[in-house]
């Protein structure tokens, strides 16, 4: 009877598969190119057409960088996959803000907060009973000018030398100098019609709501105005509620 040629034993599984990591990770170390020959397996599957493909694929595994497969050809059918973008449960857009209306919006409520704030402080509790018997109207603007810039000495009727507004209570003097009587003219001149205002004197200068015109030396700075602002009225109200947010 014939000798039974003996089987040889089976490799185990786990030693392959050991060795060929062991292959790969030295690959990747020393920064080189490993080519491995590895069933090819179907991924994620799609409609694609059938396209000829190898059945065992080329992998070149480059330290750093992804895997790209090399195909052979032979008959083996490929099917292929494609990455999935992750998308929200309701697939709504993000909501984005208009940056420019946002500080449009921030710049208005500030202006408006510095408005109510200037309106405030020209509703103050000032004493007018030094003025005299001037028009409601120059009260009213007396209250208006005084509050908001620090309550200056006023002068209502009073009797003068030449021609003035002052002793038919039509006229109001504000005691004040340099930068504070420029700001008091200008908002004097800004809310004229507001407060039935006809002119304003400052620094030898009157000015009738269409710009400054020079006028002569009279000899001295009070006679100039250089220590006062003089405001003249009409001879009736002016047109509405004047607006400090127009003055500085």
């Amino acid at each position: 009877m014939p000798r039974r040629a003996p089987e040889q034993a089976p490799r185990p599984a786990s030693r392959a598969r050991n060795g060929r990591a062991q292959a790969l990770a030295a690959a990747a170390v020393a920064g080189g190119t490993l080519a491995v020959t590895l069933p090819l397996v179907a991924l994620i599957e799609t409609d694609t057409p059938e396209v000829t493909a190898s059945t065992t694929t080329a992998l070149q595994l480059t330290a750093g960088d992804a895997a790209q497969p090399v195909v052979s050809p032979t008959t083996s059918r490929l099917r292929s996959f494609s990455p999935v973008a992750a998308t929200s449960a309701t697939g709504a857009e993000p909501a984005t803000a208009d940056a420019e209306s946002l500080l449009k919006a921030v710049g208005m409520a500030e202006v408006a907060q510095k408005a109510a704030a200037a309106q405030a402080r020209a509703e103050c509790g000032v004493d007018l009973s030094g003025l005299g018997r001037v028009k409601p109207w120059v009260s009213s603007a007396a209250t208006f000018l005084s509050c908001l810039y620090d309550e200056p000495d006023l002068i209502g009727v009073a009797g003068r030398g030449r021609v003035s507004d002052h002793p038919l209570g039509l006229a109001l003097d504000l005691m004040t100098r340099g930068a504070e009587g420029d700001r008091i003219a200008e908002c004097a001149l800004r809310n004229r019609e507001a407060l039935g205002i006809s002119y304003v004197i400052w620094k030898q200068r009157i000015n009738y709501g269409s710009g400054w015109q020079r006028m002569e030396n009279r000899g001295n700075e009070t006679e100039n105005h250089f220590d006062h602002v003089h405001i003249s009225f009409e001879r009736s109200a002016g047109s509405g509620t004047p607006d400090a947010g127009t003055c500085s």
